[in-house]
Parts: structure tokens; sequence; C-alpha cells
């Protein structure tokens, strides 16, 4: 099996680097903490945190001159122009959640050619700005590599641009880059000391993290999307009724309303009852579903349509077919169409960690060397199953292989 994985265009890199640094400065006050930073020589990992879809531009700033390597996940490279963009700074596809022997292979070729690779650990951006956990081979992989690892600590980007929503919101950002693991330490460290040291960073557990809260400089339609990631209420129970206009949340039910600040807390009118941030409420809305699941539940069934990677470069995602997409305890079924055929598919609840959205759009599975995106009849119920996938796995699989999110609803509260 081989793997062709390029060095970072140097031009497009620089260009990158030119017009974005003072973009980022000037819009964001992009602050870049290394006092705790000396760039390793020769080959080194870099992990982050993932809150936005603006992570890499800040990482890749701060590390430069250092040219990087990231993983991305395989959805990036179907679609136009990123299916030539991304080859061309040296990308790495990457199956989420699924061994993925092709990366793996790629991360190893940039490395013994002494580059620098670039991972996003927890696999996915997090719905509600916490750090969302990560699959534990992530320690066995980077014990096993052995090269050096610097580690880069993203505040305020999810406040800037949460996964939820559309566009930017000009704020405060912050990174703190800091060196993790040197080559002797990873020798001596255990691959669960080398986990729980990433998840302690990643989570800016440690006391070097900002003193205020990050805030955008605009007020304007701060609570815009927020209904695609919550959509149970707190007051009423019911699902589905939460609804957004400008900076206010509100239940259509019971009238449950909040409004977004600049901080993104959450303030009750009189009379509310919520949570006082999207994670809490996220955090909430988890442990109501995870309540409902038992070994003796109904099944959950969902009416979808299904599409998968296309076979053309570059144009995205084919449509495949209808089905219904099935979960109990023992996990995930797809029986419906699927490229003119009729398919009977099964994924363990042990291979199934995390369903990764877009949301209000689709919730995805990666088995098989590939992923299936699921559109349900209603797309925004996509955030509902990718809460109970999540819940599920941490309910019901034999063997935890995910370190548990941040002060969450998911991991050992389920």
């Amino acid at each position: 099996m081989r793997t062709l994985i390029k060095k970072p265009n140097a031009i497009i890199y620089f260009i990158a680097y030119i017009f974005l640094m003072p973009f980022l400065k000037i819009f964001f006050r992009l602050e870049i903490n290394r006092k705790n930073y000396q760039p390793p020589k020769g080959a080194f990992i870099v992990i982050s945190n993932h809150g936005s879809f603006m992570d890499f531009a800040i990482v890749m700033l701060s590390i430069y001159p250092h040219r990087l390597n990231a993983v991305a996940a395989k959805k990036f490279f179907l679609y136009k122009p990123l299916n030539w963009l991304l080859p061309l700074m040296g990308c790495i596809p990457k199956n989420l959640f699924d061994p993925d022997p092709r990366s793996i292979i790629g991360v190893k070729t940039v490395l013994n050619r002494g580059g620098r690779v670039l991972l996003f650990p927890e696999g996915r951006c997090e719905c509600d700005g916490f750090y969302a956990g990560m699959h534990k081979a992530t320690g066995k992989l980077i014990k096993k590599l052995g090269v050096p690892v610097v580690s880069c600590s993203i505040d305020g980007a999810y406040t800037c641009m949460p996964f939820w929503r559309k566009g930017i919101r000009f704020g405060r950002i912050r990174i703190t880059v800091a060196n993790l693991f040197s080559t002797e330490q990873l020798k001596s460290l255990s691959v669960d000391e080398i986990n729980a040291a990433i998840d302690n960073r990643l989570s800016r557990n440690e006391d070097d993290k900002p003193k205020k809260p990050f805030q955008t400089f605009g007020t304007k339609k701060l609570a815009e999307g927020l209904q695609y990631i919550i959509y149970w209420c707190p007051k009423c129970g019911e699902e589905f009724t939460t609804e957004t206009k400008d900076c206010l949340i509100y239940c259509t039910a019971c009238g449950n309303q909040a409004e977004m600040n600049r901080e993104m807390k959450l303030i009750p009118t009189p009379g509310s009852i919520m949570p006082d941030s999207v994670h809490g409420w996220y955090r909430d809305q988890a442990r109501y579903e995870a309540e409902k699941l038992h070994l003796d539940m109904e099944p959950i069934v969902v009416n979808v349509s299904v599409r998968l990677p296309s076979n053309i470069p570059g144009k995205g995602m084919d449509e495949c077919g209808k089905g219904v997409v099935k979960m109990d305890p023992k996990g995930w079924y797809y029986d419906g169409e699927l490229r003119g055929e009729q398919v009977s598919l099964f994924f363990p609840i042990d291979t199934v960690p995390a369903l990764p959205i877009d949301p209000n759009d689709v919730f995805q599975i990666y088995a098989h060397g590939t992923f299936y995106c699921f559109t349900p009849e209603n797309p925004r119920t996509c955030v509902k199953y990718s809460v109970i996938g999540e819940c599920a796995y941490w309910k019901f699989a034999s063997k935890i292989q995910m370190t548990p999110r941040k002060d969450s609803g998911f991991g050992g509260v389920v």
C-alpha cells in the first residue's frame, strides 16, 4: 500500500501567511502565546483542540515558518476546489473513527522525511465549544511514532465561528503553543499517561489559560443557528420547539426564552428555565437522552436518504437511495436502497463512538473504509441522533475506546 503525500506548497503557504496574519490580527485580535514553546529539531507532531473551521489557519500561523501536513476528514477532499488544494497543501485524508491504514502510512511518510504533522485528536468540531475527548489509539500512535509533540490550545475561535452557525463573528482569539512531549518522555510514559496529558492540555485544564471570557465585537444575530444543535426545552421537555431570532433562543411551546450575549452566555428572561451556556444546555440534553437508553429499550427508527462519496473527483457526495436507520443496544442498522441494490448494513455499537454531523443536513457513520451520510426526513433531527449515538456508545459498548468529554453528559455521567 503506497501513499503519496506532498510537502505543503511553500508559495501558497507563504501567501496564506501574508494575507491571513493581518486579517486575524485586525478582526480577531489574534494573540499567540509561545512562552513555553521551543520548536523541536526535525520531525514533530502538532495537536490541537477543534472548536471551529478556522482552527487550521490559526495553528498554521502559530507554527510558521514550519509547514504542517494536516490530517483532515476525507469528506473535505470530495469537493472543488478542496479536492486539488488539500493535496497541494500536503493534507492527509482520514476516515474518522474507523481504522485507516492509509492515513497512518501518510503520517509516517511525512515524519520519516523530517516533516511536521497536524492532528485534531477529537476527530470532529466541538458542538458545544468544550473539548470532546478522543480515541485512545491516539496515545498509542504517538508513542509508536516517537517524535516530539507540540500542543496548540485555542480559545475564542468557537465564540467567533461556532460549529452551528454560518459565517463568522469578529471577536478575540488566543492560541497557546507549548511543548508537550519530548522523544525521551514518550519512551518512559505509558499510553494511558500520554492520553491523560493530551486530554488535560487540550481541555485547557492547566493554570495558563485566559483570565477573561472571550467576546465578539458585535451584538447582532448571535444566537442564529443554535436551534440546529439545541432541540430540547429544559422547561416543558418538548423537542424541536426551539427557535432563534437575532440574539434570542426560545421555545415555541412554552415561551421559555434566553438572550445570548457577546460572551455566548445565555441570560434567561423572568420565569424561564435555562442553563447559562450552550455547553450546559448541550450537556443537559445529553443527560436527558441517556436516561431513556436501556437494554430493553424499543429500537429507535428513522426514515432517511443516504449519500456516499462520488466516484467523480470534485463532485462531492452522490444520492444513493432511501431506507431506514435503526439503533438498539447492539448497534446501528441501515436497511434500504444503496446505488440500485437492496442492502442490510450493520454497524456494531463498539465501532461507532461518535456520529459527526453537518447541522440541519446529515449525520455520518464511518465504517467499511468509507462513510455514510444519512439525512432524516426532518434534517433538524440530525443532532438528536448524534447525541443518542454518543450516549449509546458510552452506555452499551463492551470496551470503551474513547476518552470522555469535559464536564459533559457523556462518559462517566451516563
